[in-house]
């Protein structure tokens, strides 16, 4: 059966849809109250710094209606973009932590791979911080950018998308694959770069990417027993354990 079928279905089965239940009502708070701060701290901050008896030529052309609509919209769009993927980054943190029940259950489901020793909790925060430190220089790269129109959209898209395809990445592989193994896995496959970014612009959509966190976790733990152990799905046996 093809992966992303495989996956709808066990998507759609409440053993698996309850784990996401809880990380979409924090990720889409989160994405409701700091999004409308967010926008409204900035918009302030600006009104204050070119206010009308500010003297200079930026104040003067901050006055322009046209101008503080642009400077005001782009304020709209970077902030929204930052807390659309921040949201979803929170929303799959929390899922990270029923992943390995996740993998447990399509394993016994489907693959039957005995697991050997897992990757300890110092050296998976270890990787993750060793993420993270790639990803702030190329955040403060994005900030210092901000003010240039596109080009700053491309900036937080592709930092963000580091964090999201490794943090992702970690997070399944973590669950999935042995100690030995993991750190056999150099570089990621081809195969799940593509799926993580086309996963990354469905995230890029409010909503859809907190609704979809799940589908992503279980897509990816079958491409990892299917791509990486070469292992082939037990559709008879999960037919009629359901």
């Amino acid at each position: 059966m093809n992966i992303f079928w495989l996956s709808f279905k066990d998507y759609t089965r409440f053993e698996f849809f309850k784990y996401a239940l809880l990380s979409t009502l924090i990720g889409f708070s989160f994405m409701m109250i700091v999004g409308y701060y967010s926008f409204t701290s900035i918009k302030a901050f600006l009104d204050a710094f070119f206010m009308p008896e500010s003297e200079g030529f930026f104040a003067w052309l901050y006055s322009f209606a046209f101008v503080s609509f642009i400077i005001h919209s782009l304020n709209f769009l970077v902030v929204g973009f930052f807390v659309i993927f921040t949201s979803s980054a929170i929303s799959l943190f929390i899922l990270s932590f029923f992943t390995p029940k996740i993998a447990a259950k399509i394993n016994a489901k489907y693959y039957h791979h005995e697991p050997k020793e897992k990757m300890g909790d110092v050296a998976l925060l270890l990787e993750l911080f060793k993420i993270l430190l790639k990803f702030i220089p190329l955040f403060f790269l994005a900030l210092i950018l901000f003010f240039i129109p596109f080009v700053n959209l491309i900036a937080f898209f592709l930092a963000f998308y580091y964090l999201f395809h490794n943090a992702l990445i970690l997070e399944v592989l973590s669950a999935v694959l042995d100690k030995k193994k993991f750190k056999e896995q150099k570089f990621t496959p081809f195969e799940f770069k593509f799926h993580t970014l086309i996963f990354y612009l469905l995230a890029s959509f409010p909503l859809a990417g907190l609704v979809l966190q799940l589908f992503f976790v279980i897509f990816l733990i079958h491409l990892s027993y299917q791509k990486i152990y070469f292992l082939s799905p037990n559709l008879s046996n999960a037919s009629s354990s359901t």
